[in-house]
C-alpha cells in the first residue's frame, strides 16, 4: 500500500471517531432525551469539586494522542483506531436502546471552574451517561499507549485516572457509569486482536 493511500486511510479512520463522537452522540441525546436514572446512595458521597473541570477538559489531547503516536504504523494504528471506533459505536448504541441520565446540581457560574463546568452543562445534555465516554476513551488510549511507550503512558495514566475522577467530581456521572466505562475499555482492548492481522 502507498504511503498517500495509508494516510488517507488513517485520516478516514480519525475522521470515523470524530463523527461518531460528535453526530452519533448528538444523535443518541436527541433520539432518546430521556432515560433511566442510575445514581445510587453512593454517589452522594462523593464531595462536588469544581477545580476537576481541568482534567475532566483533557479529554481530547488524551484521546487524541494515540493516533499522533501509532501514525507511522499503519497497522498498529488501524488495530488502534477501530478499537476507539469500537468503544464509541457500542456506546452509542447503547445510548440508543438504553439510555440513562444524571441529576445535576445547579452550578452558579462564579469563577473559572464554575464557568467552565456551566458550559460543559449547557452544551452536554444530562443523558448518554452509562458508559461514561470520559472515562472509556481515555482509558483506552492509555493502554495503548502503554503497548508503544511505557514511559510515556507512566506520564499519561495519572492524567487519564484524573479524568475518571473527575466525571464524578463534577457531578457529570454516577459511579456506574464509571464502572461500566472502565469494562468497556478493558473488553474491547483485550479483543483488539479481532482488528489485527488484516489486509492493509
Amino acid at each position: 500500500m502507498s504511503s498517500a493511500n495509508e494516510t488517507l486511510k488513517k485520516l478516514g479512520l480519525l475522521v470515523a471517531l470524530g463523527a461518531l463522537n460528535g453526530a452519533g452522540y448528538k444523535a443518541a441525546q436527541l433520539l432518546r432525551p430521556t432515560g433511566i436514572l442510575v445514581t445510587t446512595w453512593l454517589d452522594s458521597l462523593i464531595p462536588f469539586i469544581p477545580y476537576f473541570i481541568i482534567p475532566y477538559a483533557l479529554y481530547v489531547p488524551v484521546v487524541l494522542l494515540p493516533y499522533a503516536l501509532y501514525w507511522k504504523d499503519y497497522k498498529q494504528y488501524r488495530t488502534m483506531a477501530l478499537s476507539m471506533i469500537t468503544v464509541l459505536a457500542i456506546s452509542v448504541a447503547i445510548f440508543m436502546t438504553f439510555q440513562t441520565y444524571v441529576i445535576r446540581m445547579y452550578v452558579e457560574p462564579t469563577d473559572f471552574f464554575t464557568w467552565g463546568i456551566a458550559l460543559v452543562h449547557s452544551l452536554d445534555a444530562p443523558v448518554n451517561a452509562l458508559p461514561s465516554l470520559h472515562v472509556s476513551m481515555p482509558t483506552l488510549a492509555t493502554l495503548f499507549i502503554w503497548l508503544r511507550n511505557k514511559r510515556l503512558a507512566m506520564v499519561v495514566a495519572p492524567v487519564a485516572l484524573l479524568i475518571v475522577l473527575s466525571t464524578v467530581l463534577i457531578k457529570q456521572h454516577a459511579i456506574l457509569d464509571v464502572i461500566a466505562g472502565l469494562v468497556l475499555a478493558f473488553a474491547v482492548f483485550k479483543c483488539r486482536h479481532v482488528f489485527e492481522g488484516k489486509k492493509k
